[in-house]
C-alpha cells in the first residue's frame, strides 16, 4: 500500500495516480485510515488519562476561543488552510513556500505560547507578533538559500508531523510541567494525522492537504 510505505519511507516525489477512479480510491482510503488513527489514538491517550498513567490535561479555553474551533466554517476552511501553510507547504522546498511556511508557523507559536492570544486577533501586540514573524521567516530563508543547515527530506517529513501535533498542546494545559512531559502521547492524533497530510501534500500537492485535512476537521463537527 502506497501511503504505508511512503510513511515509512517518505518520497519527495510521488507518480501521478492512472485516473480519476483510482484519485477517489486512495483518497476515500486515504481519509478512512487518517481518522481511523486519530480515533484509536484518542482512545488510548483518554484510557491512559483515565487509568493515571498521564496527568490530567484538558484545561478552560475561553468562550471566544471555543466559538471559533466550534464554527464549521474555521474548523473545514480556515484552520486547515492555515495550518498547511505552516506546516505543510515546505515539503515541496523552493524559496516562496520556505518563506510563507516560516512566516505562518512563526505567527501560530507565537501568538500562542509567546503572547498567550488568539493568531486571530491583532489586539495584543499584532504588529510585534507580525514584525517578529517577518524576520524569522526572511532569517529561515536566508539560511535556506545559503544552504547553511539543510535536512533530508525523510526527517523534514517526520518534522512536519511532530511539529504539526506538538503546536496543539495549546489545547491542553501547557503550563503544567507534567503535561509538557507526556506532550508526544498527549498530542499522537494530530501527530499521526500530520503523517497522513504529508502524504497528501506530496501525492496531491497542498490543495489536496487542505482538503483531507478539512474532511477531517469537518466530520466531527457535522456528527455533532
Amino acid at each position: 500500500m502506497e501511503i504505508l510505505k511512503f510513511i515509512r519511507n517518505p518520497q519527495e516525489k510521488l507518480s501521478k495516480d492512472k485516473t480519476i477512479y483510482q484519485t477517489l480510491w486512495k483518497v476515500v482510503l486515504l481519509f478512512i485510515l487518517c481518522f481511523g488513527s486519530s480515533v484509536i489514538s484518542l482512545l488510548i491517550t483518554e484510557t491512559l488519562r483515565n487509568l493515571e498513567f498521564i496527568p490530567e490535561y484538558t484545561r478552560e479555553l475561553g468562550s471566544d476561543v471555543n466559538r471559533i474551533r466550534n464554527n464549521t466554517v474555521f474548523a473545514t476552511i480556515v484552520f486547515p488552510i492555515i495550518e498547511e501553510l505552516a506546516f505543510r507547504l515546505y515539503l515541496k522546498r523552493n524559496n516562496l513556500n520556505v518563506f510563507i511556511s516560516s512566516l505562518f508557523m512563526t505567527y501560530m507559536i507565537a501568538s500562542a505560547f509567546v503572547f498567550n492570544t488568539s493568531h486571530f486577533s491583532l489586539e495584543k501586540y499584532g504588529i510585534l507578533r507580525i514584525f517578529i514573524s517577518l524576520s524569522t521567516a526572511l532569517l529561515v530563508l536566508f539560511v535556506y538559500q545559503k544552504r547553511i543547515f539543510s535536512l533530508n527530506f525523510k526527517w523534514l517529513y517526520y518534522l512536519s508531523a511532530l511539529l504539526f501535533g506538538l503546536v496543539h498542546i495549546y489545547n491542553y494545559d501547557y503550563t503544567n510541567p507534567k503535561v509538557l512531559i507526556f506532550a508526544i502521547i498527549i498530542c499522537m492524533p494530530q501527530i499521526l494525522s500530520g503523517l497522513f497530510f504529508g502524504y497528501a501534500r506530496i501525492k496531491y500537492g497542498i490543495i489536496g492537504a487542505i482538503i483531507l485535512h478539512g474532511l477531517l476537521n469537518g466530520l466531527p463537527t457535522l456528527i455533532l
